[in-house]
């Protein structure tokens, strides 16, 4: 018997990386989680995710990413700005603008 340990076992060590697409972090739970690989970048497995298309094809304008699945300091979530993101890496996309509300709506 081999006392090598497999790489997925490793993995399985370690605990996600919670995702928040559209919930604010402070009081909402994660929308997903993505493995989160020792010695990775999270920002590399976030392109990852985003490529194999894990978080859809329509995403919000920034993603909040956190070791923690409730984060209790600033310092424990990040928010990426995903245009920034998959401009920085080459990643082709468009971006959009969703109207929520109508001005008339807004103002009453």
């Amino acid at each position: 018997m081999s006392s090598e340990k497999s790489p997925e076992s490793e993995r399985a060590n370690h605990p996600p990386l919670y995702v928040w697409l559209d919930a604010d972090p402070r009081v909402e739970p994660p929308d997903t989680e993505i493995e989160d690989v020792p010695g990775v970048p999270d920002l590399e497995l976030l392109v990852a995710a985003i490529l194999e298309g894990r978080f859809g094809s329509l995403l919000p304008a920034r993603i909040a990413v956190s070791p923690h699945r409730t984060p209790t300091s600033p310092n424990a979530l990040r928010r990426i700005d995903v245009g920034r993101l998959l401009r920085d890496r080459g990643i082709p996309h468009r971006q959009r603008f969703e109207i929520l509300r109508r001005p008339a709506e807004a103002e009453s």
